[in-house]
């Protein structure tokens, strides 16, 4: 008993001197630890939201660069001309990521849509048609090439004339 009784009088001088040497309790360090892990998990999921973040950003301006270098070479990348001596416009964009999109494009009397995939750099991307569409009666029909993108998630892009650009829809 005496024995017991010396040993808890030396463990509470111990935490006593402890605290007057450091100023702070020592289960103080594990509460310490715990709020650094903490702070760590936080910085690396800010870090990773920034990531994300930017990745996003740098997707949308690659995606506006492609659609206004398609825009201006839509005449050179369809496979028919447009009919009656008209122009092809395109009248929506469909990502299905940063390296398929759909294009959708008319000319006042027909429309058409064709699958391109993208490569090359960001700042001179190049375009291989892999499929070629024609409005059926309720859905694009396949009329050439394979349907790479079938049942991907698509986020839609039309133009905004007000601002002058491509807008995303979804």
């Amino acid at each position: 008993m005496v024995f017991l009784l010396v040993l808890v009088i030396l463990c509470l001088a111990w935490v006593g001197s402890f605290w007057l040497k450091y100023k702070y309790w020592p289960c103080n360090d594990l509460k310490r630890a715990v709020e650094n892990i903490d702070e760590d998990n936080n910085s690396v999921l800010q870090n990773e939201d920034t990531r994300k973040k930017e990745e996003e950003i740098k997707s949308e301006l690659f995606r506006q660069v492609v659609m206004k270098d398609i825009a201006a070479k839509i005449g050179e990348l369809s496979p028919e001309k447009p009919v009656l001596g008209g122009k092809w416009h395109i009248t929506r964009f469909w990502f299905a990521d940063d390296k398929d999109v759909y294009i959708e494009y008319e000319d006042g009397h027909i429309m058409r849509r064709l699958l391109a995939q993208i490569s090359g750099e960001d700042e001179k991307p190049e375009y291989k048609i892999i499929a070629f569409f024609e409005p059926g009666e309720n859905d694009w029909i396949l009329k050439t090439g394979n349907d790479t993108a079938l049942g991907k998630k698509l986020d839609l892009y039309e133009y905004d004339e007000a601002r002058e650009e491509w807008i995303k829809k979804n």
